[in-house]
């Protein structure tokens, strides 16, 4: 455990001015400001414990620590990691038009990663009502302050244009409180952002109970000097007037946690996902619309339908509007719903995150999804797991939209498709909508009745496609997000994705008229939780599989879809399973190489009569026609 002693002035200052619904989030050594806050000892303690009656349900940990009840949102082991989700839950304060103060609680080797200055850049941008606090005890883990930062931290903070209090004498609770009563003060009528820096002293290891001054990066002097100006160890009047309820509140507390249970079995897979909600009725349409439209339409009755909706991403502002997708929204409803964002994909990523933990819907937009690597440790470390390391006690309820696809000549960083990266980690809805359809519906849904992160990608070859509402894929389950049946046939079972979708449909066409072969279609929509029973199904009646995927078929989609039909049904394949997707290096951008490197119709209708015929030579003929169709010919990027 990270243990807080010597700090306890810090958390008991900053908290003693705050109201229940001012909101605080902490990094992991959070004790201190989880007691400050209110927060209940008996289910602090019984979460060290690893018991049900914790906070997080004995799943978090003394690094996760939440009482959502008193304002407490949360600690994260990442160092850094919460800046941006107090900076998300000011902005929420400012569009709800709330009196909330929002604080961010770090150390100093936090305002080293790039979050921090993303964060205060948007901060001061947006004049959000948020105070960062920093508690400088000069160490990250072992490392001092002077061989890390070249900088002064209140000179830095400053430099955004935020107001900069320093305290010195981190001991002194009194000086905390009433400088720090004046900061809330201030914020809560101004609604601008304000730093405090505070210095303060570490009495015990990094982690654990010991005092290591035998490591060298300390001494036992700089100890003693502090020891000698804490009140708590100074004013043995105060101490032994106080010792005796304190330790009955403690012993309390751990004869709480020892006489609770552990989780059960059936905690394990508990709070990863939300529970299903019912399914909201099929957006029905008359008109033949293109992808493209489908997406604004949505984008356009979120804001429309829900208050609470925002839409913020690089780009959603500017002429070009993710491919037209978020065309006039700026204008209709405003800089403040709709939100053209700095190139800080880590910290508005954890902004969005905040966001909905205080009452928004947020709709974030990556025009790459390679772009998304930046965001990854707020995609993976908390939106995915912040469910389930509280214990279900929040709900994270957001979508983040991000554009997959083959490039145009752009090559290995902005043509890739990474499903599998997010899809591969518990608590992420991953959906591929490749039709209207699955996007009107599937988007309304995560809208509406989904209290969780959904990432969508989005194929960019499909934004031209126009798509016939009385061709509309059949519902395999009830599941909006679920899969679809696009066609139906007895020959072959293809399950695909995104744009593959498309090309098998295509390639279905081919084989039958050409060799009288019929494919039954799959559209898997959904990558993260797979249906395997409708796939199941028609394997009953085809006995061979064909998965087609947009991504690397190495530890990809089609390599799960295999693993789950050979665990429930190996009896149902009379051949070898075969798969369809990128070749197995990054994409290259000499366009003949790139025309290898996709999956194309002439190798989809090879690879499927080779599997229904069962043999390389089928004599079935190759569609005469290049990997670059029209569609894809057609195509012009954003810029």
């Amino acid at each position: 455990m990270h243990l807080s002693n010597g700090q306890e002035a810090v958390a008991s200052g900053v908290c003693r001015s705050l109201r229940p619904s001012d909101l605080l989030f902490c990094s992991y050594r959070s004790h201190a400001f989880y007691l400050a806050k209110e927060g209940d000892l008996r289910r602090m303690m019984a979460e060290l414990y690893g018991k049900a009656t914790g906070g997080g349900g004995g799943k978090g940990g003394s690094m996760h620590l939440a009482a959502g009840e008193v304002g407490f949102m949360g600690a994260s082991a990442i160092v850094g990691g919460t800046i941006p989700h107090a900076v998300g839950s000011a902005l929420a304060a400012k569009r709800r038009g709330t009196d909330q103060v929002i604080v961010a609680v770090f150390g100093d080797g936090a305002t080293e990663e790039g979050v921090y200055h993303e964060s205060l850049n948007f901060a001061a941008l947006h004049e959000l009502p948020v105070i960062f606090v920093c508690e400088n005890n000069g160490l990250a883990v072992h490392t001092k302050l002077e061989t890390r930062q070249s900088y002064n931290l209140g000179r830095h903070a400053a430099g955004y244009g935020l107001k900069v209090s320093e305290i010195s004498e981190g001991w002194d609770f009194q000086r905390i409180d009433e400088g720090f009563s004046a900061i809330v003060d201030e914020v809560r009528e101004s609604r601008q952002p304000q730093f405090i820096e505070i210095a303060t002293y570490r009495y015990k290891e990094h982690v654990g109970p010991g005092e290591d001054f035998d490591a060298g990066y300390r001494s036992r002097e700089d100890f003693e000097a502090w020891l000698a100006r804490d009140p708590l160890h100074q004013d043995q009047t105060l101490a032994e007037r106080f010792r005796p309820l304190i330790a009955a509140e403690i012993d309390d507390a751990v004869a709480f946690a020892e006489a609770a249970p552990f989780p059960g079995a059936e905690d394990l897979l508990s709070d990863v996902v939300p529970a299903p909600a019912p399914a909201l009725p099929d957006g029905q349409s008359s008109a033949v619309i293109s992808y493209r439209q489908a997406l604004h339409d949505f984008m356009h009755e979120a804001l429309t339908r829900r208050g609470d909706t925002i839409v913020l991403g690089q780009g959603v502002a500017d002429h070009k509007a993710i491919f037209d997708t978020t065309t006039g929204l700026a204008e209709e409803f405003g800089a403040g719903r709709v939100i053209d964002t700095p190139l800080a994909e880590d910290s508005t990523t954890g902004i969005c995150l905040g966001a909905a933990l205080n009452g928004l819907y947020p709709i974030q937009t990556h025009i790459r999804v390679d772009f998304t690597m930046l965001a990854m440790n707020q995609i993976v470390n908390h939106a995915a797991k912040y469910r389930y390391m509280y214990g279900g006690s929040f709900a994270l309820p957001m979508l983040v939209r991000t554009v997959i696809g083959r490039g145009w000549g752009q090559g290995a960083q902005h043509s890739q498709s990474l499903q599998a990266m997010f899809a591969h980690v518990p608590g992420l809805l991953v959906i591929m909508p490749a039709s209207v359809e699955a996007v009107r519906n599937g988007y309304r849904q995560a809208l509406e009745a989904y209290p969780g992160p959904v990432i969508s990608l989005e194929h960019r070859l499909l934004y031209d496609l126009s798509f016939d509402p009385l061709d509309r894929p059949e519902a395999l389950t009830a599941d909006p997000f679920g899969a679809r049946l696009v066609r139906r046939g007895d020959d072959v079972t293809v399950v695909a994705t995104s744009i593959m979708v498309v090309e098998a449909k295509r390639a279905a066409e081919h084989l039958a008229e050409n060799a009288g072969i019929e494919c039954e279609i799959i559209d898997l929509n959904c990558v993260s939780h797979i249906d395997i029973a409708p796939i199941v199904s028609s394997l009953a009646r085809s006995g061979r599989l064909v998965v087609a995927d947009t991504g690397w078929q190495a530890y990809g989609v089609a390599a799960e879809v295999c693993r789950l039909v050979s665990q429930t049904s190996p009896q149902s394949l009379r051949a070898p399973a075969v798969s369809l997707g990128l070749e197995a290096a990054p994409c290259p951008t000499a366009k003949n190489l790139e025309n290898m490197f996709y999956p194309h119709l002439g190798k989809f209708v090879d690879a499927v009569a080779g599997l229904v015929k069962g043999r390389p030579d089928h004599g079935v003929a190759l569609p005469d026609e290049e990997s670059m169709t029209e569609v894809y010919r057609r195509f012009r990027g954003p810029f």
